[in-house]
């Protein structure tokens, strides 16, 4: 029987955290590039890093370390985006089948939030 991962899952949840913090604190550091999987990757490939750091964090919500008007604007979007995203998987009863299923579907879900340029 196959891995399934439903939409109330903690993974589901630590997933979006993560990509909150850790796009965070690259759009602080001006890491701009592939942000949503770059920030999946970097969670998944040093999960204890990711829980070290985010113990020095402030709170997902706080924009306090971002300084860029553009950060900040981008950072409340992806808020909101994921915000709807939880919702429509409750609504839906999303289920994955693996954490890639996840991630990839995570990324696809959170592309159109994009950094403004001005």
């Amino acid at each position: 029987m196959g891995l399934k991962i439903k939409w109330n899952d903690d993974r589901v949840r630590g997933a979006t955290t993560a990509i909150l913090l850790i796009a965070r604190d690259r759009l602080r550091r001006g890491a701009t590039n592939d942000l949503i999987q770059a920030s999946l990757a970097e969670y998944r490939d040093d999960p204890d890093g990711y829980k070290a750091s985010k113990a020095t964090w402030a709170d997902v919500k706080e924009l306090g370390p971002l300084r860029n008007p553009q950060h900040v604007a981008y950072y409340k979007n992806l808020l909101v985006a994921i915000d709807g995203l939880a919702a429509k998987t409750a609504k839906q009863k999303t289920q994955f089948n693996s954490l890639l299923e996840l991630d990839n579907w995570l990324v696809a879900s959170l592309k159109n939030v994009r950094l403004a340029e001005y």
